[in-house]
């Protein structure tokens, strides 16, 4: 059995999370991150299954929302 990977790849101006488009960018953590964080939460913990999870994208946006993540599911982020 292959385990699953939920992969969330954060781009300038919006997220990709399986076949999700959340519209919130790198742009848009870095400079509102106290903002807009829990909106981006609302839309990524729900879809997160068991299984690694896999944070890619460029800047700081990756770190701010990986630590975000571990501390809401208390599981380790993996990032790329």
């Amino acid at each position: 059995m292959t385990k699953h990977v939920n992969h969330i790849c954060i781009h300038k101006d919006c997220i990709i999370f399986g076949d999700q488009v959340i519209p919130f960018g790198k742009d848009d953590i870095e400079k509102d991150f106290t903002f807009i964080i829990s909106d981006v939460l609302d839309y990524v913990v729900p879809l997160v299954k068991e299984g690694d999870i896999i944070v890619c994208g460029e800047g700081e946006s990756k770190r701010m929302l990986g630590r975000k993540l571990e501390d809401r599911l208390g599981r380790e982020v993996i990032y790329k």
